[in-house]
Formats: C-alpha cells, sequence, structure tokens
C-alpha cells in the first residue's frame, strides 16, 4: 500500500513537472507576432507609389514621397529610441508600432492628392521606426549568447518570408479589389500583430548597448523604400579606417534608389499592370530573403571586402540591364524581370559585409559610433537618391536615371579596392 501510494505521488509530480515545462516561457514566441505587421507592409509597398501615379503623380512625385517617407523614418527611429531608453521600456513601443502602422496603412485609401500621400507616408514610416531597433535589443537579453546568431537569423527568416507572403496576398486581392480597398484589407491584417503582440511580447527593460548593436546590426529590414539601418542615437561622426567604405557606402545608397524609386514607375510607364509589378516584387524578396539567411550562416568572421565587392560587381550589371531592355522593346519584360531578380540576389551580399567588416575591424570601443557612421551615412543617401531620382526622371528620362544608377555603383567599388581582404579560405562564399 505505502510502495502504490509512493508511486502515485511520483506519478502526479511527473505530470505536474511536465506541465511546467509546457507551459516554459519560449523565448522567441514572439517573433511570430510580426507576421501579419510584416504581411501588411509587403503587401503594401508595390502600392504607395501605384497610388501616388493613381491620382496623377509622376516621376518626381514619386520620388519627393520616398524621400520624405524616408526622413521621416530616420527621424522617428531616434524619437522612440531616445524614448524608449528613457522610460525603459521596449514592449509598448512595438505594440505603438504595431497599431500606427496599421491605422496609418488604412489612411492611405483616403489620399486624394499627392500632398496627402506624403503626409500619410510620413506617418507611416515613422511608426514602422518604432519596430525596428528593439527586436535585436531583445534577442541579445532573452537569448543566450551563443543562441544570438541563431535567433537573429530565425526573426528575419519569419518576417523576410511574411513580407513575401503578404505580396503574394495582394497579388491574389489585386485580382477583384481596386487598390485602395487592398490598401484597407492589408490595414487590417495588421492590427491581429497588435494582440498577438500583447500576448506573447515580454517586457524586458534594458539599456542599449551599442557595441551588441554594432555587432547584430545587419538584420533584415526592407531595403528599398526605408530607412535601411537602426538609427536610435544620433552617434559622434567618426570615420576611423572606414572613411572609403563609407564613401562607397553613400555612393550605393544614392544610385540604390535612383533605381529602386523609379523601378515601378518605369513598369508603369510601360503598361504593366499592379498584378505584373507584385510579380517583379515577390521575385526580388523572395530571393532576397534566401540569400540573406545562406550569406549570413557563411560570413560569420571579418574578410568581408571581397564579399561586398562581387556583390556591387553584380549589382552593376542589374542595373545596367534596365537602359539596355529599355531600347529592346520586345525583350523588356524579361530583362527587367531578370534585373530586378538579380539587385535582389545581391542585396544579402553587401547589407551583412558591410556591417560585418565594421563589427569586426573595428576596436570594441569605437565599434558602436562608427556603426552610428555607417547607418547615418547610408540614410543621408537613401534620402538624396529617393528625391533626385525623380528630378532626374522627370526631366532627363528613364535611360538617364538607370544610367547614372549602373555608375554610382560600379564608382562604388572604387574606394574599395586598396582595402586587405581578410576573409579566410574556408568561409569564401559559394556564388
Amino acid at each position: 500500500m505505502h510502495h502504490a501510494q509512493k508511486r502515485k505521488k511520483v506519478t502526479l509530480k511527473g505530470i505536474e513537472t511536465g506541465k511546467r515545462m509546457h507551459r516554459r516561457f519560449n523565448p522567441g514566441e514572439w517573433f511570430y507576432s510580426f507576421i501579419p505587421f510584416k504581411v501588411s507592409m509587403g503587401g503594401a509597398a508595390p502600392l504607395v507609389p501605384l497610388l501616388v501615379m493613381d491620382i496623377g503623380g509622376g516621376p518626381a512625385d514619386v520620388g519627393v514621397v520616398n524621400a520624405i517617407g524616408s526622413t521621416a523614418s530616420m527621424i522617428g527611429g531616434l524619437f522612440w529610441g531616445k524614448l524608449s531608453d528613457r522610460l525603459n521600456r521596449r514592449k509598448v513601443f512595438l505594440v505603438t508600432g504595431f497599431l500606427g502602422t496599421a491605422i496609418s496603412t488604412l489612411l492611405f485609401p483616403l489620399a486624394h492628392s499627392v500632398h496627402q500621400i506624403m503626409v500619410i507616408n510620413a506617418i507611416y514610416t515613422f511608426f514602422i521606426a518604432a519596430t525596428i531597433p528593439i527586436p535585436i535589443l531583445i534577442i541579445t537579453k532573452v537569448f543566450r549568447l551563443e543562441e544570438w546568431d541563431w535567433a537573429i537569423g530565425r526573426f528575419n527568416e519569419i518576417g523576410g518570408w511574411a513580407w513575401v507572403g503578404g505580396m503574394v496576398i495582394g497579388l491574389l486581392l489585386d485580382q477583384f479589389l481596386s487598390l485602395r480597398e487592398i490598401f484597407i484589407f492589408l490595414g487590417i491584417i495588421g492590427f491581429f500583430s497588435v494582440p498577438w503582440g500583447l500576448r506573447t511580447i515580454r517586457e524586458v527593460p534594458l539599456h542599449l548597448s551599442r557595441e551588441k548593436l554594432g555587432v547584430y546590426a545587419s538584420y533584415v529590414v526592407e531595403k528599398f523604400r526605408y530607412i535601411p539601418n537602426m538609427i536610435t542615437h544620433l552617434p559622434k561622426f567618426s570615420w576611423g579606417q572606414f572613411r572609403g567604405l563609407y564613401f562607397s557606402t553613400l555612393l550605393f545608397w544614392v544610385g540604390g534608389m535612383l533605381y529602386f524609386t523609379q523601378f515601378p514607375v518605369l513598369l508603369k510607364a510601360k503598361g504593366f499592370d499592379t498584378s505584373a509589378i507584385y510579380l517583379m516584387s515577390i521575385g526580388n524578396s523572395a530571393v532576397s530573403a534566401f540569400m540573406y539567411t545562406r550569406v549570413g550562416k557563411r560570413l560569420q568572421k571579418g574578410g568581408g571586402y571581397e564579399t561586398l565587392v562581387k556583390g556591387l560587381l553584380f549589382r552593376t550589371a542589374a542595373f545596367v540591364i534596365i537602359p539596355i531592355a529599355i531600347h529592346v522593346e520586345s525583350m523588356f519584360a524579361i530583362l527587367a524581370f531578370i534585373s530586378y531578380l538579380l539587385a535582389g540576389y545581391t542585396w544579402a551580399f553587401i547589407g551583412i559585409s558591410t556591417t560585418s567588416i565594421i563589427s569586426h575591424e573595428a576596436k570594441a570601443e569605437e565599434r558602436g559610433t562608427l556603426i552610428g557612421t555607417y547607418n547615418i551615412v547610408s540614410s543621408i543617401g537613401a534620402i538624396a537618391g529617393n528625391f533626385v531620382s525623380g528630378l532626374i526622371t522627370e526631366y532627363c528620362g528613364f535611360i538617364a536615371d538607370f544610367s547614372i544608377a549602373s555608375l554610382l555603383i560600379a564608382l562604388s567599388i572604387v574606394p574599395l579596392l586598396g582595402e586587405k581582404v581578410k576573409s579566410p579560405k574556408k568561409q569564401v562564399l559559394e556564388w
């Protein structure tokens, strides 16, 4: 009898332990709360320039809308970063970002002038900025040091494919909904991240560590319409030994925005409908997400210059295809798709290698400042490129815009040629 009671007690204890294990906190569960948010953003990304053109705007208007959005994103990053540090809270700002982005998505259908779209897009990107730097900080707090790479990669993967999924949903919706109705549908989807985030995101009070931010600053952020990097504080400017890299970065972002800002405008001018533009964007984002994960696994230690130069060479080739495609009218659709696909393929090599170079070659005490300088330089380049792209296209045409974009990407290689390639042979990437 005594033994039977003892066995029963052990069994009950085992069941209770199992229940506790089942309820044990999963540090990455909150990653999935970003899915509706990213789906909404991915679906809306191709629509903003189309909405500008739908109400009579031209290439210059698209450029200005994007430039204002990028500026608002940079200001938002500074605002949310400073405020979250002061209050030492993270969860509330992620949820605020989800909510504000969803609401502003629903405002786009109400716009009936380019100026209204400028204001709405500024609000939209301002709230998106609230969600950009915080995830990486939470990851460095709730995961063990040896799990950081895996956790960041997993967060990237979930968000990247949700973004692509949003484009697929947008493509399907375009078959029976108008442009403005698609915005409404996507805005509603975005709201689901709010309760999901409230349920799964745990408050993790922490102070911003610029050293951690420096090493892990290269996680995926939507890279063409929005500011590409995390800007939470205005850093003290320091070139360090990376003067050539920063100059290359400035040229790269100006050239990149000349291309990406006007690409949907060019497609629209060539008679492509929303579905075709979605298909192009899906190919670009899907290959970018796939290659980011692949490159991230291989580029683990220093030596990013060789990878960066190769990425820029491939991107130059991608950009040059467009002026050729404009001349070869019969092959335009195929060549444009190849160009956009190749442009997406190269992003991971460029984005990861750049921050990897700074993170691994900078002194620990300078790393945060140098990464901050890089983020500011690339953001200024993106804003300038967005703005100038519209002016060039408006007054000189698409061939001039895409030709200058190609030239700037090619020139961005020059400051890097004298840099020492430090990649060990065992980490050479497979192309």
